[in-house]
Order: C-alpha cells, then structure tokens, then sequence
C-alpha cells in the first residue's frame, strides 16, 4: 500500500480524534460552571442558518463520495495530510487561547484569536477540504466550500455585531488589530 495514502488517513483519523477529545475536555468544565437557563432567550437567525449552512456544506461532502473504493491522488493525499492536521492544531489552540475559567464575560483576544477572529470556523473550513481532497472531490467540493463559507460569513457577521454591542471599546480595538476573520489574507 502507498505511505503517503496510509500517512494521510491517519492523519485525517487522527486529527478527529483530537477534535472530539479537545472538544468534549473543553466543553465539560465550562458546562459544569454554567447556570441553567431559565428562559429561552433564542439563537439569531443568521447564526441559525448559518450554522444550517455549515452542516449542509458537511452534508454535501459526503454525498459527492463516490461508490467503490477511494482513489485520491498524490497531490489531494498531501493536501489532506497537511490540512486535516493544521485545522486540528488550531482548534485546540483556540480552545486553549480561552482562559479556563472564561464565562463569557469576558473577550477573548489572545493566542489563536490575536490572528483571527474566529479561528475555529478555520480549522473546521480545514477538516472540511481535507474530506473532500480524500475522497477525491474536486469540482464537487465547489459547493460544500461555497455552503460553509456563506455560513460562516452569516454567523460571523451575527457574533461580531453582539460582541461590538457587549464590549463597544474593546472589540473595536480586537477588530482594528486582529482584521481576519477566519481566512488570513481574505478580511
């Protein structure tokens, strides 16, 4: 069997293995910490269908797979070798940039967020072409990447006008310093 087809796949397996386990050591402390909510204050519309958006880009990935065996190429092995793991170091770094005992309360502007502003919608933007080089998507993943980004643009936009209202002076300062939102060299 090929190396780098073997060397890929266990990125790529390896790299969500990291995302699950850095998501759930992250997610258990903040929950235990967290009131319950006493009322449904809702999720925005364009965080909705942003999010809807994301997963349907997730969806759209999949089903563009073809049927039988996958045969990527070198050059889509190499991609996903170097992509799905780049995307998973830069979840956990961003994870890791939030203090332990961040409530919300406050804004987040060290470590992966110093560079950009939402640096997870990267890493998944990451693991999400890495999917696709695997199973050798090409004019296929034309629309996966269009259904997420428009999501994240959707959201992003969304999340950055609630921050600007709930910290007015410091977000602008984050904004006017940290000017990409997820794709560096983009915004």
């Amino acid at each position: 069997m090929d190396p780098l087809k073997i060397a890929a796949y266990c990125a790529y397996v390896a790299s969500w293995l990291v995302f699950a386990i850095s998501a759930v050591a992250g997610a258990l402390p903040r929950l235990r910490r967290q009131p319950r909510p006493t009322g449904t204050a809702g999720i925005a519309a364009p965080v909705f269908i942003g999010a809807l958006l994301q997963v349907m880009a997730a969806f759209a990935t999949t089903a563009a797979m073809p049927s039988g065996p996958l045969r990527p190429r070198p050059s889509e092995l190499a991609g996903a070798l170097l992509l799905a793991p780049a995307g998973a170091a830069l979840f956990v770094w961003a994870l890791r940039s939030a203090p332990s005992n961040a409530d919300g309360g406050q804004l987040v502007t060290g470590g992966a967020y110093a560079w950009l502003r939402h640096p997870i919608y990267l890493a998944f933007f990451a693991m999400l072409v890495a999917t696709g080089l695997l199973m050798s998507g090409g004019a296929k993943l034309i629309l996966p990447v269009i259904l997420y980004l428009g999501g994240s643009e959707l959201r992003a936009a969304s999340e950055e006008e609630e921050l600007a209202r709930r910290f007015p002076e410091e977000y602008a300062r984050f904004r006017s310093r940290t000017r990409w939102r997820y794709l560096p060299g983009l915004r």
